[in-house]
């Protein structure tokens, strides 16, 4: 249990009160605390934690008790109070409130989100109000459906959210939860075909390859040794000591009951997660350089099993696509290498739109029902939950996507939290010291000015006609960034040897510097998908799958061109 009072041998509990304000000073007080088993420490209204790589006992009922109606500074710093202050304030001014999440990869982010979940479920007295209950249980129960299907280990964390999230919880006129919605965005897409050594692809196909009764694997032809599978053994690290993928395929199993999933679509999510590992099997020879066949149709008659098509559709929309240009519809075959880039794409649609359709299914499941909108006011406390900044030994576009909206996020706190209130002190006349603090608008400029910022400069190449490469892409960064002081590379900076030539450049982020490789990053930002596939889910006969692929209704003349912009 959480102490009442904290004594000056754990520091002090808000920086605000620090004797000397420098980084020296900043970190001296972190790191006391934590030694001291403090995780928490406030600046005003803000709370920075330190994650502790352990369970700590400060999360009790009893320790709920204590930071319940409480004022923030009535007790030691802690995520209940922050949590207590937004349903406070909720209540009190009858407006919209939200908590904003932000760190590092491996800050404990989302362990965080869920804490602040179970304090508000806790808080709230509806005992004998039964929709109130399944409210309750059904936001907590979330948790563990959406960190199957978007989580994943990475060399920063064992359980890292590999999508964004921003939930709503509402609430009556009487403060208790009548439901709630997610909106989800950025999921990471790429890892489903690849991942770096020492990572995993997303928990959800480690869980049914380990908690799946023979019997389902048998069914879904599939063997429990996830080495087995291209999509899933790349990172090398199939097991994690810190994760029961036995247990938690019981704990999805029970979360999707509780939402409602009928049987039929739980079998279904598993069939699709299954049809993408059998998908990485897929292998495509040619015997001349215009058309390629696949290698081995005993995976793909399981496929087409599993995702109730017909084989020889499923074996044309890989091999070939469909093109209709100045009213004629014609097919033209694909070089095995146009296959395999057809097919990793068809594997990232499928679970972006299975993830996208369980998060809509969890939305179903917690909506707020008309009834609860009838009786006074409702509000409601938005809880935003992001990618963290990532470093990693080889950097992508999916750490620049992530590391920009870490970017735009530092952005809003400069506005919301420094900018304004030093703003208001002057306004108000009050004796204050102005505190000097970098803004990182430049570094948003950098990445999203309209024809000068990075992502401008990205999305001219890619519609650019002709053979545009990557390398192509890097020059015109180098031309038209050259003075920009958070940008260089290796053609601007010749004596950095820890810039390749031709392949790196380098950001100066607010939270540190970045080498991104340029590799793919063009390939990455089209992420076409043929709507050959599209057209092919379309008409499976797996209602559950044909509601997930409602743009393959379109006719080949409809569609201007043949591929579409997925994110990530």
């Amino acid at each position: 249990m959480a102490g009442i009072d904290e004594g000056p041998e754990f520091g002090k509990g808000d920086f605000v009160l620090l004797d000397e304000i420098s980084e020296d000073m900043f970190m001296q007080n972190l790191k006391l605390r934590f030694q001291k088993g403090k995780i928490y420490t406030y600046i005003g209204e803000v709370v920075v934690s330190v994650n502790p790589y352990r369970t700590v006992d400060i999360y009790g009922q009893d320790v709920v008790e204590n930071y319940k109606g409480r004022e923030i500074y009535e007790r030691p710093p802690h995520i209940f109070a922050i949590a207590d202050a937004a349903y406070k304030t909720m209540r009190r001014r009858a407006q919209d409130t939200c908590i904003v999440i932000s760190g590092e990869s491996g800050a404990g982010k989302t362990e965080a989100s869920k804490v602040i979940m179970r304090y508000m479920a806790a808080i709230t007295h509806a005992s004998g109000q039964n929709e109130i209950n399944r409210v309750k249980n059904i936001l907590i129960q979330s948790n563990a459906l959406l960190e199957a299907f978007g989580n994943a280990k990475t060399t920063r964390n064992d359980n890292s959210s590999r999508f964004g999230k921003y939930m709503d919880i509402n609430f009556d006129f009487k403060g208790d939860p009548i439901g709630g919605h997610i909106n989800n965005y950025l999921l990471e897409k790429s890892r489903v075909i690849r991942q770096q050594d020492g990572e995993r692809n997303f928990h959800s196909f480690y869980q049914l390859l380990s908690g799946g009764t023979d019997q389902q694997l048998a069914a879904l032809k599939l063997e429990r040794n996830p080495d087995k599978y291209h999509y899933v053994n790349q990172g090398n690290s199939v097991k994690v000591g810190t994760i029961n993928d036995r247990k938690d395929f019981k704990t999805v199993q029970e979360a999707m009951r509780d939402m409602q999933f009928s049987p039929d679509e739980c079998k279904t999510v598993w069939a699709t997660v299954a049809s993408i590992m059998h998908l990485g099997a897929i292998i495509f020879d040619s015997e001349d350089s215009e058309q390629c066949f696949v290698k081995n149709p005993e995976d793909l008659s399981t496929i087409t099993e599993l995702l109730q098509v017909q084989k020889e559709d499923l074996e044309k929309a890989l091999c070939s696509r469909v093109v209709a240009a100045r009213g004629e519809v014609m097919e033209k075959g694909h070089t095995s290498e146009q296959a395999e880039f057809g097919r990793d794409a068809f594997a990232k649609a499928i679970y972006d739109r299975l993830f996208s359709w369980i998060v809509s299914k969890v939305n179903e499941a917690i909506e707020v029902r008309g009834s609860n909108l009838k009786h006074g006011k409702s509000t409601l406390i938005g809880v935003l939950d992001i990618y963290g900044f990532e470093i990693f030994d080889n950097n992508s576009f999916e750490q620049f996507c992530i590391n920009y909206c870490n970017e735009k996020l530092q952005q809003l706190f400069i506005e919301l939290v420094l900018k304004q209130e030093q703003e208001e002190y002057e306004r108000e006349g009050i004796e204050w010291q102005s505190i000097e603090y970098f803004n990182n608008r430049i570094i948003c400029d950098l990445v999203e000015e309209n024809h000068k910022g990075i992502i401008a400069i990205l999305d001219e190449a890619c519609l650019n006609v002709g053979k545009v490469t990557d390398e192509m892409f890097l020059d015109a960064m180098n031309k038209k960034l050259t003075k920009h002081p958070h940008y260089t590379s290796r053609a601007l900076q010749p004596t950095d040897k820890s810039l390749v030539h031709s392949q790196d450049f380098r950001i100066r982020h607010y939270a540190g510097d970045v080498t991104y490789v340029i590799h793919q990053f063009l390939l990455k930002n089209r992420d076409s998908l043929f709507q050959d596939f599209k057209r092919l889910l379309y008409n499976s006969s797996n209602p559950t799958l044909k509601a997930m692929w409602p743009d393959g209704k379109q006719s080949v003349k409809q569609v201007r061109g043949h591929s579409s912009p997925l994110p990530f």
